[in-house]
């Protein structure tokens, strides 16, 4: 089986709805694993409304797609970059219709919380157990080498 996937990414605002959207191909040693996780999340869509007993929304395909693009960047950058394979993280329901990525080793965890509202921010904790404690926020449609530098660990 090859361990390449086409990840459709979309051209930048500034260029019309109606352009092709550039095709990317990510290509790493556990891209498969990867996307059998991703597919595997796909139950979340399935969520209705207040499926919890506390109101939360039901989900949205286009939050879960904003999630698995920002895996698939987090876990190419490392690739290319570093030569590094990143474990797969497991994703599931988040608060208010975010979608929760979280990687969890014996020595380390980082746990991603995509927005279910496209123009906030993705908010993010981590720990390696004894040394260091991280948290904050940032875009998740750019790489972010700080948490390319966390799953490093």
């Amino acid at each position: 089986m090859s361990n390449e996937v086409l990840g459709l990414e979309p051209l930048p605002e500034a260029v019309s709805e109606s352009a092709i959207d550039k095709i990317r191909v990510y290509s790493y040693p556990n891209v498969s694993k990867l996307e059998a996780e991703i597919e595997l999340a796909k139950h979340i869509l399935d969520l209705e409304d207040d499926w919890d007993g506390e109101g939360s929304p039901r989900y949205s395909v286009d939050t879960l797609e904003r999630a698995a693009r920002f895996i698939r960047t987090q876990c190419d950058w490392l690739w290319d970059l570093f030569g590094m394979v990143a474990t797969v993280p497991r994703i599931g329901p988040g608060p208010n219709g975010g979608i929760d990525i979280h990687w969890k080793q014996p020595s380390w965890e980082l746990l991603v919380n995509i927005p279910a509202e496209n123009k906030q921010m993705a908010t993010f904790y981590g720990d390696d157990y004894g040394v260091e404690v991280i948290r904050g926020s940032f875009d998740p449609a750019e790489p972010n080498r700080g948490l390319i530098a966390w799953l490093m660990k």
